[in-house]
C-alpha cells in the first residue's frame, strides 16, 4: 500500500467535522470500543454490520473519533441526487454500481482509495436486515474480493442500537441519549489467499469470516440490551413488499400458463427481495 497521503483541506468534511460530529457526541449515549484498530495513518478496510440506517452515521462517527476519515462504498444514484450527490463527492464517498457492467470499476474506485492510504468502510450484506430478529444477512463477495484484490487486511465491526432509532421497516424513532455501541475488532489477514483473487471459492470463504467475526463481536452486545423481535410497521415499506410479493406472484402464474400450454420452458424471474452483487 502506498504511503498516506497528506490530509486534503475537503472543505464540507472539515466543516461536518466541527459541527455534525460534536452534534452526534452530544445526542446519542456512545459506547465505542476497538478505536485502537483503526491505523492513525494508512489504509484501512472496515466491514461492519447492517441494522439500520443509523449505521453509515454510527460507524463513520467511530472511526472520526479514531481520527480518521472515513469513506463509504455509497449506492451510484445518490449520486445523481441534486445537492445529495454533491455532498457525497465532497466528501469523497466512492459510489457503486451494483448488479451493472460497471460493478467491477466500483472495486476498483474503493482499491484505489485504499492505495491512497484511506479507511474504506463496507457493509458486506448490502442492505440492512428487515428480519423480525435483525438476523444478519448473506454476505455479498464485493468485500472478499476487495481485500483481496488490494491485499488488506479487514477490520471487522459490530453496531448495535440503530434498530431501535431508524430502520427501513420500523421507521424513525428518534430521542436523545439513546444507547449505540460500535465496537471494532483485530484485523483478519487473508494472507492464505494470495493468488486466489478470482478465486469464487476464495470469495465465498473469506465473505464467511468476515461475517464470523463480525458476528462474534456483535454476540454480548446483543445480551447488553437484546432485541425483541417485530414484524414490520412501516406503512411504505409493507406496501413495497406486498407490491413485490404481488409480482413475483404474477410471473409464477404466467410461467406456470405457459408451460400447460406447452410452450418453450420460461426461466423464472429472480427472488425481487435479494439485492444484486456490487
Amino acid at each position: 500500500m502506498a504511503a498516506t497521503q497528506p490530509r486534503k483541506r475537503e472543505p464540507v468534511y472539515a466543516f461536518g467535522e466541527r459541527t455534525v460530529a460534536p452534534g452526534l457526541r452530544l445526542y446519542f449515549r456512545w459506547h465505542l470500543e476497538g478505536l485502537e484498530h483503526i491505523p492513525q495513518d494508512g489504509a484501512a478496510l472496515v466491514a461492519s454490520n447492517h441494522l439500520s440506517y443509523l449505521d453509515g452515521l454510527a460507524v463513520a462517527y467511530g472511526v472520526h473519533r479514531a481520527g480518521r476519515r472515513p469513506r463509504f462504498l455509497t449506492k451510484s444514484g445518490l449520486f445523481k441526487v441534486p445537492v445529495v450527490g454533491a455532498f457525497l463527492r465532497a466528501i469523497g464517498q466512492i459510489p457503486v454500481s451494483r448488479g451493472t457492467r460497471e460493478a467491477p470499476q466500483s472495486l476498483d474506485n474503493a482499491a484505489a482509495a485504499l492505495a491512497r492510504g484511506e479507511v474504506v468502510v463496507v457493509f458486506p450484506e448490502g442492505t440492512t436486515s428487515t428480519a423480525p430478529d435483525l438476523a444478519m444477512g448473506k454476505p455479498k463477495t464485493g468485500t472478499a474480493r476487495l481485500a483481496l484484490m488490494s491485499g488488506m487486511d479487514v477490520v471487522p465491526c459490530a453496531t448495535w442500537g440503530g434498530q431501535w432509532i431508524w430502520t427501513k421497516h420500523l421507521g424513525v424513532h428518534l430521542r436523545p441519549l439513546q444507547d449505540v455501541w460500535v465496537r471494532f475488532g483485530p484485523p483478519i489477514s487473508f494472507k492464505e489467499y494470495e493468488g486466489r483473487e478470482e478465486d469464487r471459492q476464495a470469495w465465498r470463504e473469506v465473505s464467511d469470516r468476515i461475517m464470523l467475526e463480525i458476528a462474534g463481536l456483535l454476540e454480548d452486545l446483543q445480551e447488553a440490551k437484546p432485541w425483541t423481535p417485530q414484524e414490520p410497521t412501516r406503512k411504505k415499506f409493507i406496501a413495497e413488499q406486498d407490491a413485490k410479493k404481488a409480482t413475483a406472484a404474477a410471473t409464477a402464474r404466467q410461467v406456470e400458463a405457459m408451460e400447460s400450454e406447452g410452450g418453450p420452458a420460461v426461466e423464472a424471474a429472480p427472488d425481487v427481495a435479494e439485492e444484486p452483487e456490487a
